[in-house]
């Protein structure tokens, strides 16, 4: 029995795919799909791998070998529990974000820099008020919705633009599971994108 995984690094980006394999005896093994995916690990690391098919099911575990092109592991913790990870893609998105104020709404144009189901970052020229609410309306993915949201930092950026930090508020399971697939989707249409251009660089 194998599951569909990806592995995962310190920033949440998405190294590569592998399939998790149990075997007897419970005796576990992940199956890269790129063989330099293996020189980047030695034995005693640690590994996190999140199930594709199950965006809530986040793991990590120690490398007790590497042979035959697997990762074979030991102490497998569900790290879900624990923490909350999102994968994180970066994007290019051209997007327009909205605020309330003297009972006007006043739309701000922005560039969407990066983007998980937890959160974003964006540039724009315009001095933001972080008290306030925003919104925006998801138009990367088929069904468009409205997301609010609230900014956590502020930072000076190139060309007289800021970055901001973003936390998403007020989200409904399926809206967030709609995020959860639609980063996915980016994550993997990168990273295709990222294998081809290493592969006509040979």
């Amino acid at each position: 029995m194998s599951i569909k995984c990806i592995l995962l690094d310190e920033q949440n980006n998405l190294i590569d795919y592998a399939d998790l394999s149990f075997l007897g005896n419970g005796v576990s093994f992940l199956l890269p799909y790129e063989e330099a995916t293996l020189r980047q690990f030695q034995v005693g690391d640690k590994i996190v791998f999140q199930v594709e098919a199950k965006f809530n099911q986040i793991f990590d575990a120690d490398i007790s070998e590497i042979s035959y092109g697997k990762l074979h592991l030991q102490e497998v913790r569900n790290l879900a529990p624990l923490l909350h990870r999102d994968v994180r893609v970066e994007v290019d998105i051209k997007s327009t974000i909205s605020y309330t104020a003297n009972g006007k709404e006043i739309p701000v144009n922005v560039q969407l820099r990066d983007l998980s189901c937890g959160g974003m970052c964006f540039l724009c020229q315009e001095q933001l008020d972080p008290a306030l609410e925003y919104e925006f309306l998801t138009n990367w993915i088929d069904l468009p919705f409205l997301v609010k949201f609230r900014i956590l930092r502020k930072e000076e950026a190139l060309y007289n633009q800021y970055s901001y930090g973003c936390e998403f508020v007020g989200l409904h399971r399926t809206e967030e599971c709609q995020l959860r697939a639609s980063v996915f989707k980016i994550q993997a249409a990168n990273y295709r994108r990222k294998r081809m251009d290493e592969d006509d660089a040979v």
